[in-house]
């Protein structure tokens, strides 16, 4: 027979004096259920202890209860974060099958997270991508270090873009390895995006100068062949060859705007504007000659935008001719415009905001996957040399121009299924400022006397000729400083002149800015018309705010000249 023993609580457990103690304290409260034992002082020393180990396990229940509970409350929380998290958690087995998955990677895999559960992770990753994924996970459970590892792949989800993911995974066991997916998609287009204007930096210094340089040859060509043109029969084969030629010109000037893109005189001189009659004028301009139909859809109530209109107008027009070139034959280009707010985070290189999304969209072949990454490069085009042949700057400049205007320009294409381009403005809180009405036909200027600065000899001798021919006096200056003599000499003399034709940019001497300001300061009633081969420079958009009366952009033609100088001859003969 076992001999039955009083329990006892070990002394030196802090914890378990501490819990006797208040045992004991609960047993005072507590009636005595032991007062008819008076016989053996043993036994009411037993059951007292009894009694006390009773309360304790009852306390020591209470706590393992409050601990559970605490500890349920806890893992719950942690399982929100888990769930909930930024990123995406994964458990992976050595072979790559999905052991445990929150619901940010079930939605960056677009699958249930119920159907991931023992699902190959590999059959999400893009087939390139596979063999680099493969690797990755054998290094991961090679190493004897338990190191994390990293790399990127592109994931497949059904109907929606590729998913560029970064992952990071460290080996727990020799069976299974915990995974991070972080969406690196918005990151990569945003270096995506800086690459591209990195190229362009180098194209910009060398197109601005070029681009300048050709402005002034064109105005020569095309002041020439207008007075070639006044020198031969109407209908004849000569008329119509210097016609084709001057036309020809004019098509050049449209390569010199895009070339002046890239340079820093392409800089946009952003107002507030309403897109709708910029989007319908430039998409009904690129379709004309086709037999493609531009389709509206422009919201009534759309924002104005603080943007260039020319510059977003030839946006509008690249992209709409891409479109005539995607379907040569008859077909329809779809052009919507609406509002749209940015949520934070929405995209990573725009802040959150009012926004106006322009898109258009096409039914022709659609882009390769493939080429889908490059079709903003500089000279990066999949047209053949011959009927179409291209520069492959097209949707490089659309590309510069929005970004210039802090927006974004994006594909969305499948081959086979057509492309959609989309647009992305901030919208402007200002209204735009009435429209200017439009001025009629030239009429004959009064006669004056004109001055005319310009560093090229050709251009300035041909627009000497044009003003001669109109029936005004004239003066040509090389530089900055030979016009200024030139002025105060007439104005000392009584004979001042009524205009002075001054170009902006001059490689050597005072160009017309400078000139300008010590002309002011002699008389501060010189009427001053600024030249330059920048057609966006800041001074030719806004001529007023330097103190010019007018600006002409190069090549300009004669019936520009005649309107210019007529309405400024007027303002000289007004009382």
């Amino acid at each position: 027979m076992k001999k039955t023993t009083a329990p006892t609580t070990p002394e030196s457990s802090p914890k378990a004096g501490e819990l006797r103690r208040r045992a004991e304290k609960r047993l005072q409260a507590q009636p005595l259920v032991t007062d008819f034992i008076q016989s053996a002082t043993d036994t009411q020393r037993l059951i007292h202890e009894l009694q006390v180990h009773q309360i304790e396990l009852e306390m020591q229940n209470d706590e393992l209860l409050q601990a559970r509970s605490e500890l349920e409350a806890g893992l719950e929380k942690y399982r929100d974060l888990y769930d909930f998290a930024p990123v995406g958690y994964l458990t992976l087995d050595c072979e790559g099958m999905v052991q445990e998955a929150n619901l940010a990677a079930a939605s960056l895999l677009g699958i249930a997270r119920s159907r991931l559960h023992l699902r190959r992770f590999g059959l999400s990753v893009v087939a390139s991508d596979r063999p680099v994924f493969a690797g990755f996970l054998a290094k991961i459970f090679a190493g004897q270090d338990q190191g994390r590892e990293f790399c990127e792949v592109k994931l497949l989800k059904d109907g929606q873009p590729q998913v560029v993911v970064r992952i990071e995974a460290a080996a727990v066991s020799g069976q299974e390895c915990r995974v991070v997916l972080e969406d690196f998609t918005e990151l990569k287009r945003a270096e995506a995006d800086r690459l591209i204007l990195n190229k362009l930096e180098s194209t910009g210094i060398l197109a601005g100068g070029i681009a300048h340089d050709f402005n002034n040859l064109l105005t020569v060509i095309l002041l020439d062949l207008e007075l070639a043109l006044e020198s031969t029969v109407p209908g004849a084969r000569l008329t119509q060859l210097l016609e084709e030629a001057k036309k020809a010109g004019w098509t050049a000037r449209g390569l010199t705007h895009q070339l002046i893109t890239f340079s820093d005189g392409g800089a946009p001189v952003r107002k507030p504007v309403h897109l709708a009659v910029v989007i319908q004028e430039s998409s009904r301009a690129a379709a004309s000659g086709s037999r493609m139909r531009c389709e509206f859809s422009l919201a009534d109530n759309l924002w104005p935008v603080a943007a260039d209109a020319e510059q977003i107008g030839q946006v509008i027009r690249n992209l709409v001719q891409n479109a005539r070139e995607a379907m040569p034959g008859e077909s329809v280009v779809s052009v919507r415009a609406e509002n749209v707010v940015l949520p934070a985070g929405e995209k990573s290189s725009l802040p959150p905001g009012d926004y106006v999304q322009v898109s258009i969209a096409d039914q022709g072949g659609g882009i390769a996957k493939e080429v889908l990454p490059k079709i903003f490069d500089p000279y990066f085009s999949t047209k053949e040399k011959g009927s179409q042949k291209g520069m492959g700057l097209g949707l490089t400049i659309c590309h510069s121009i929005i970004q210039k205007h802090e927006g974004m320009i994006t594909v969305k294409s499948e081959a086979g299924a057509g492309a959609t381009f989309q647009i992305l403005l901030p919208a402007s809180r200002k209204l735009p400022p009435p429209e200017k009405t439009i001025s009629g036909p030239a009429s004959q200027p009064l006669p004056g006397k004109i001055l005319v600065m310009d560093d090229e000899d050709t251009v300035r001798n041909v627009i000497g000729t044009i003003f001669q021919q109109m029936g005004h006096t004239v003066e040509l200056a090389a530089d900055g400083e030979h016009a200024i003599q030139a002025y105060q000499n007439a104005k000392r003399e009584g004979n001042p002149f009524d205009v002075v034709m001054l170009d902006l940019t001059v490689h050597a001497g005072l160009g017309g800015r400078e000139t300008l300001e010590t002309l002011r300061q002699f008389d501060p009633a010189v009427q001053a018309v600024v030249m330059s081969g920048y057609f966006n420079d800041p001074v030719l958009l806004e001529p007023e705010r330097h103190g010019f009366k007018d600006a002409l952009a190069k090549p300009f033609n004669r019936d520009q000249l005649q309107k210019l100088i007529s309405r400024l001859m007027d303002n000289r003969s007004a009382p």
